[in-house]
């Protein structure tokens, strides 16, 4: 059994706290397993989180603010509001595009990741499961972590972590 399998429905009604038709599914398939970032990050896909079998559950609760609070969201936007699922060629378009650009173009995917890292900042720091230099530390290594391999180097380096760092200097000076 997956270690959060247990606490999966708990897991599934807080996701639904931020998006109503949220699912979370826990990665099973060899596909999976394909390439190295598939195999241990959670993935959303419409209104589908995706997640490593072996997360634990508190995993599984710290990263649903960003899936599904950030992505399934964007996939809902990207379906004019009617269904995350309706969202899904949007967010190729939107998340993908870089894929067919030169390395360093996916300014979707950028955008995207530092949206739904907003969105989880935001909560963890309201909540007080985030310190505000917890934020910072978190804004470097996520914002490393889109503009180099995991992501296909998303967007240039500098000018991404410059970006992860602004974004998160924003959201800690509206935390009182």
């Amino acid at each position: 059994m997956d270690k959060w399998g247990k606490t999966q429905s708990t897991l599934e009604e807080f996701a639904k706290s931020f998006d109503r038709s949220a699912r979370l599914r826990p990665k099973r398939s060899k596909l999976w397993g394909l390439t190295g970032p598939l195999s241990t990050f959670a993935t959303t896909i419409g209104r589908t989180v995706y997640i490593p079998a072996d997360w634990t559950s508190y995993q599984v609760l710290s990263v649903i603010p960003h899936e599904v609070g950030g992505h399934v969201k964007q996939f809902r936007w990207c379906g004019l509001g009617i269904h995350p699922n309706a969202g899904i060629l949007g967010m190729i378009i939107v998340y993908l595009w870089g894929i067919f650009f030169p390395i360093g173009l996916a300014y979707g995917r950028y955008r995207c990741e530092l949206h739904a890292e907003i969105v989880s900042w935001r909560y963890h720091l309201k909540r007080g499961i985030m310190s505000t230099l917890e934020v910072k530390r978190r804004a470097d290594w996520f914002g490393s972590l889109v503009v180099g391999s995991a992501y296909l180097y998303a967007w240039p380096r500098s000018l991404g972590l410059r970006g992860f760092q602004k974004a998160a200097q924003k959201v800690i000076s509206e935390h009182p």
